[in-house]
């Protein structure tokens, strides 16, 4: 079981960074797990009709719009170890927070539903009630 993206310390904090970093790892687990989806457009069904038998298909305007879709990511970067230097050697954590601070300036959120904040209210109020409950047990247990 995959559980605490971003937790770190034993669970005592968060990162964003390790959230954002995990959140791209288990992506690409997932794409390994969920397997290749195979469809007309993926396979390239009428791109082999059209070059045919011993064709060159690297060129070709489809493997160039599909070619790295099982393998893109958002921090990692799959350049060579000299465009990487070129580029300046950028750090994949520093990236990692870059983007963390990004999506918290700029992020917007969609306003639950009435029936989700019902659901959050009726979840709290239970919490709530529970809580009231232990320590008027531990009151009890103490007097």
């Amino acid at each position: 079981m995959i559980y605490g993206i971003g937790m770190i310390d034993s669970a005592l904090a968060w990162d964003y960074a390790s959230a954002l970093l995990q959140n791209e790892f288990l992506d690409m687990v997932l794409k390994v797990v969920n397997g290749i989806q195979v469809t007309e457009e993926n396979i390239a069904y009428d791109v082999i009709k059209e070059i045919g038998p011993a064709g060159e298909f690297i060129t070709h305007e489809h493997t160039f719009k599909h070619f790295n879709e099982m393998s893109r990511t958002d921090l990692m970067d799959r350049r060579s170890r000299e465009q990487w230097e070129a580029s300046g050697s950028p750090d994949i954590v520093e990236k990692a927070y870059e983007k963390s601070l990004d999506i918290l300036k700029n992020a917007k959120s969609e306003p639950r539903s009435d029936q989700v904040q019902k659901d959050l209210d009726t979840i709290y109020a239970e919490f709530e009630e529970r809580v009231a409950e232990r320590k008027a047990r531990e009151a009890a247990g103490k007097n």
